[in-house]
């Protein structure tokens, strides 16, 4: 492979790896986006979920442009767009602004993933390489985001993370230049000639299933980790690098796995069953997120190698297979988000309901003077209605703690008692959501046992 060559791989898999990351890299930044745009859990969704919905749509369009207009050109022009509106986000102000400008990243970015994908086999020289490279750095991508998400938030800020997209889309685009001036319209009549193909609906439908369970995964414990036990983004950074970590691990294992039927249903299992976990989880502790999400991560290596490779298998041009890919893999994102959301937003007003309850009996029962009790009772809450739908944060109502060493430990041990009580309800608002997403990934084996039946079928 020639040093040119190398240079299109690199700009094309870091293409590919950028724009899917994105499904999921402000996933630690949205606490931090809705303090600071002001708006609620609900409407900061909508900046996963628009970015999601609109790759979805886009996706498929965009690879027919790739095969009719010229993989190398559409690619380019797809990464610039991208880069634009990344920078877009960064400078935006408003919840408005920022869902616009997310819309028109997810259109640039489907151009540059399906367009990607007619290119790679004429780079790694097969198909099936092809799809191995932008397989693996779609995966990769989509795991990594939400720590690197994580991390810029906490060092810089949320908007540093679109800030750093843009020279990675200036490289790309630089590199993606030369072959586009190179395209010929020969080239592109015969493309625009060949038959679309039809979709592996088996797979991309267990695809879709399986995206649905971990984008709600993914959503769901960054902001258990950042709103219901009040980690700092940094931290909740550290926490789920459990998943990709595992799922790099369990890549090997994969590729020793034939049966792509045989490496889907391990995975599906695997991510049920770790879904499963974190919604039965005892106590808000950090240390007990960590074997489930070692499970999802495991899972996701076997069973999104497994599915992506089923997806591809065809006659027909790679990118009208990719764009059927990626328009069910991110309708699946979609469509976790916007069932759960719902569910968890419900039940923590449940489960918050409650904890007030249990809050003002400790306050009753407690040693603390009266006085003092009725001081508590107001700033506790004052402190609820200030954080609205929020998980409160209630330590700041009982400073300045007395001076008196009896009371101040009775006001030590109330407080204590009334968090332990919002760190519960935190965790039993997230969990009926968690076994709902445990329940999308296994209804998975379900096309994915029907594909297998149609092999056999086949082979006979």
């Amino acid at each position: 492979m020639s040093p040119d060559q190398k240079r299109l791989r690199a700009a094309l898999a870091l293409a590919v790896g950028v724009v899917l990351a994105d499904s999921s890299v402000v996933v630690l930044a949205l606490p931090e986006i809705y303090r600071e745009l002001d708006v609620s859990v609900t409407a900061v969704t909508w900046v996963l979920v628009a970015f999601n919905l609109v790759l979805a749509l886009a996706a498929l369009p965009a690879a027919q442009a790739a095969r009719r207009l010229g993989a190398a050109r559409v690619a380019l022009v797809g990464i610039v767009i991208f880069g634009v509106a990344s920078f877009v986000c960064g400078i935006s102000g408003s919840i408005g602004l920022l869902l616009a400008a997310r819309c028109l990243q997810a259109v640039g970015g489907a151009a540059a993933v399906c367009a990607s994908l007619e290119l790679l086999p004429t780079v790694v020289g097969s198909e099936r390489r092809a799809a191995t490279v932008w397989a693996a750095s779609g995966a990769l991508g989509a795991a990594l985001g939400p720590g690197l998400g994580g991390l810029l938030t906490e060092l810089i800020s949320w908007q540093s993370i679109f800030f750093v997209q843009v020279p990675v889309a200036i490289f790309c685009g630089a590199v993606l230049a030369g072959p586009a001036r190179l395209e010929r319209s020969r080239e592109r009549l015969t493309a625009a000639l060949e038959p679309a193909g039809r979709p592996h609906l088996a797979a991309n439908a267990a695809l879709a299933l399986v995206s649905a369970a971990l984008a709600a995964a993914l959503f769901l414990i960054v902001l258990l980790l950042i709103e219901g036990w009040r980690l700092t983004p940094i931290g909740a950074a550290a926490a789920v690098t459990v998943m990709p970590i595992c799922a790099l691990g369990a890549a090997p294992l994969a590729n020793r796995v034939e049966s792509t039927s045989a490496r889907a249903a391990a995975g599906v299992i695997l991510i049920g069953g770790g879904l499963a976990g974190l919604g039965l989880l005892p106590d808000a502790s950090v240390l007990l997120t960590l074997p489930p999400q070692a499970l999802v991560g495991a899972g996701l290596a076997l069973t999104l190698s497994a599915l992506t490779e089923a997806a591809l298998a065809g006659s027909a041009s790679q990118a009208i297979h990719g764009g059927w890919t990626i328009a069910a893999r991110h309708a699946g994102v979609v469509a976790g988000l916007l069932v759960l959301t719902p569910v968890f937003t419900a039940d923590l007003e449940t489960e918050r309901a409650d904890a007030e309850q249990a809050g003002i009996a400790a306050l009753l029962d407690s040693s603390v003077s009266p006085g003092s009790k009725l001081d508590l009772a107001t700033k506790i809450a004052d402190r609820i209605t200030a954080e609205g739908d929020k998980v409160p944060v209630l330590d700041p109502a009982f400073e300045p703690l007395p001076t008196d060493p009896e009371q101040r430990a009775a006001t030590i041990d109330l407080r204590d008692e009334i968090q332990s009580e919002v760190d519960s309800a935190a965790t039993h608002a997230f969990s009926a959501s968690f076994l709902i997403a445990a329940g999308f990934a296994l209804a998975a084996l379900i096309p994915i046992g029907l594909a297998r039946r149609r092999e056999e079928e086949l082979e006979l």
